[in-house]
């Protein structure tokens, strides 16, 4: 049969040096997601000219409109899924 070996007994000091790198690591974490969620969500910069201004809403109405047409399909494809269930 297999032989067993005895399970690997820890110290205190152990557990406590592997507590403070594991609070650590997910301090150093939190950190980035804090700095990548305030990136996403920073307020965007006002258009420096007419150009910029323009292309923005063009980018912003195109956003809207895919996002319309996504809902759309999915709306489609479900009462088809649903209609099949009957």
């Amino acid at each position: 049969m297999n032989a067993q070996t005895p399970p690997k007994k820890f110290t205190l000091e152990e557990i406590a040096e592997r507590k403070k790198k594991l609070l650590d690591e997910i301090h150093a974490q939190k950190r980035a997601m804090t700095a990548t969620t305030r990136e996403i969500f920073a307020p965007i910069a006002p258009a420096t000219n007419k150009a910029d201004a323009i292309m923005r809403s063009f980018n912003t109405g195109m956003a809207i409109f895919d996002g319309v047409m996504i809902g759309i399909k999915i709306m489609r494809k479900m009462r088809t899924y649903f209609r099949k269930l009957r």
